[in-house]
């Protein structure tokens, strides 16, 4: 996509309008060029008629030209803003093994980087279309006055557009690999940002690190300089073949056909009056190569995410399959394997088999790589299992059912997030909330106004409690924690494992927790011990 089809596109019935304005626009132009010629031609024809033609000529210029750019300008935005949303949209859509694969870099590169470029240089098409229009209609002009000399400078023109457009395309694939670098540059830095507190407490981590990030950062500047180069270049040869279809036009033609020298002279009039025009389209063109290659990136972005989409063939808006209930989950053979990109497996479990009851409390326990936080992200509908099946109240999970399946989840992740306002709750109750503020001892830390917690820049283990707090405002029936009493102190540990789990089962929710705490394990009913991907034994509390 080109930013000139994207313009087509959003235009819609305004599309017309903005093509006659431009139309206007390049013909008061020439109108401005034959005026001219011919009262310098004949001043007797100058006087107030001629000047009041002129004005009249000019204010139609300005206002033509004032209208297109406008236009332009809200439709660019416009079709920007409908990308923004449609990716937003596809994001919120996809497969999370997807968006996993794409990465957040190349996520935020392709919706903030890629679409600003476009939006800075959008208003230059505007300014394309006029210097274009403004090249034709002076091209024909000078075909009425000088048929020859308009072959003569068509073929010129055809010759180095030609030229050129075989540089531009080279200059298209270095910024394509711009962009990549880009990406990767950005990988790293939200690599030093994320790790910033392990970076802290290694000196040595920090400086390999950022050694890593400024190799990165000398090849984007490598291709940044070298795009400017080739950007230069392609100026310099365009304004070369400007200067010699002046040359052709002033020290060739006449040599060649006879032409009389008050048509030169209107011909070499043109021509300069064209040099504006033809700046405009020479200097721009980088910004125009740009645009197209940022747009095509964003392209890539989105079609990356529908296929995160197709993927899976997910029903978002399925019907609930266990009319309200769900019953007890059973993986059976469950299997599970990480994929890359290049297609080699880099790790997996199973097969499993798990029998959770409706209002079991089960503990998920092992060591590190042991495969629970996968497995828990395969019981939870996360990822699809690549092998066996998982049946909840005797109704297997598949794409059609997996989004009703996880709405009657609530979970808590190791690597969990507190959204900035409670999306999903934004009607609740706020007292509920202040309760549960105080039940959780955070009613000094924060508070609960416009929809959100007023601070969550707090210890892991009070965000925790934040999550607890929107997990239990959620009441879904069944409860997911990932190592949540980790960060807790000993008081909220206790309370968690000996007072908060056994009231949620109370209420009948099925919990399955992932725990370290072996001095709790009697608050579980069962507890599924998971060594190198496997479950190794399950035992009764």
């Amino acid at each position: 996509m080109t930013i000139v089809d994207l313009i087509t596109q959003e235009a819609g019935g305004e599309r017309r309008r903005i093509l006659m304005a431009a139309c206007v626009a390049g013909a008061t132009s020439m109108f401005v060029l034959i005026g001219a010629n011919v009262v310098a031609s004949a001043p007797e024809r100058s006087g107030l008629l001629a000047a009041s033609l002129f004005a009249l000529v000019v204010a139609g210029h300005y206002i033509s030209a004032k209208y297109m750019y406008c236009r332009t300008a809200t439709v660019v935005e416009s079709a920007l803003h409908q990308i923004k949303i449609r990716i937003v949209d596809k994001l919120e859509k996809a497969d999370i093994q997807g968006v996993e694969r794409i990465g957040t870099a190349a996520i935020y590169d392709g919706i903030t980087e890629n679409l600003s470029v476009v939006s800075n240089y959008g208003p230059l098409i505007a300014a394309f279309l006029q210097a274009a229009l403004i090249l034709a209609f002076a091209v024909l002009y000078i075909a009425w006055i000088s048929l020859p000399t308009f072959i003569a400078i068509t073929l010129l023109l055809a010759i180095g557009y030609s030229t050129y457009r075989d540089r531009a395309k080279e200059l298209e694939r270095y910024l394509q690999r711009l962009g990549d670098a880009r990406v990767v540059f950005f990988d790293q830095l939200t690599d030093l940002l994320k790790g910033f507190k392990e970076v802290k407490l290694s000196r040595r981590r920090g400086r390999d690190i950022c050694t890593n990030i400024e190799r990165s950062s000398e090849v984007l500047q490598g291709f940044n300089l070298k795009s400017g180069e080739m950007n230069g270049d392609n100026v310099i040869f365009a304004s070369c073949n400007l200067y010699a279809l002046l040359g052709v036009i002033v020290l060739v033609i006449p040599q060649h056909i006879d032409v009389d020298s008050s048509v030169l002279v209107g011909i070499v009039a043109a021509i300069l009056f064209l040099w504006g025009p033809m700046t405009v389209l020479i200097t721009g063109a980088p910004a125009y190569i740009r645009s197209n290659v940022a747009l095509d990136r964003a392209r890539t972005l989105e079609e990356k995410l529908d296929k995160a989409i197709l993927e899976t063939q997910i029903a978002l808006d399925a019907e609930d399959a266990w009319r309200g209930g769900f019953g007890a989950i059973a993986g059976r053979g469950i299997e599970f394997e990480y994929v890359s990109e290049d297609g080699d497996g880099a790790f997996r479990i199973g097969p499993l088999d798990v029998d959770i009851a409706e209002g079991e409390i089960v503990f998920i326990v092992g060591g590190n790589g042991s495969g629970k936080s996968t497995a828990l992200k395969v019981l939870t509908g996360l990822y699809p299992p690549t092998g066996g099946e998982l049946m909840v109240g005797g109704i297997r999970v598949d794409s059609s059912n997996v989004a009703a399946y996880r709405e009657k989840i609530s979970a808590i992740y190791s690597d969990f997030h507190l959204f900035a306002k409670l999306y999903g709750l934004l009607d609740v109750d706020p007292a509920a909330v202040h309760r549960l503020l105080a039940q959780m001892d955070l009613q000094q830390k924060t508070s609960f106004e416009n929809k959100g917690f007023t601070n969550r820049n707090l210890s892991t283990g009070q965000r925790k409690r934040l999550a607890m707090i929107v997990t239990l405002l959620e009441n879904r029936p069944i409860c997911v924690f990932d190592e949540w009493a980790a960060d807790q102190d000993p008081e909220f540990r206790t309370y968690f494992y000996e007072e908060l789990l056994p009231a949620l089962k109370q209420r009948g929710k099925t919990v399955i927790a992932v725990t370290h705490d072996d001095r709790f394990f009697h608050c579980a009913d069962r507890v599924i011990t998971m060594e190198y991907g496997r479950i190794r034994s399950v035992e009764r509390a």
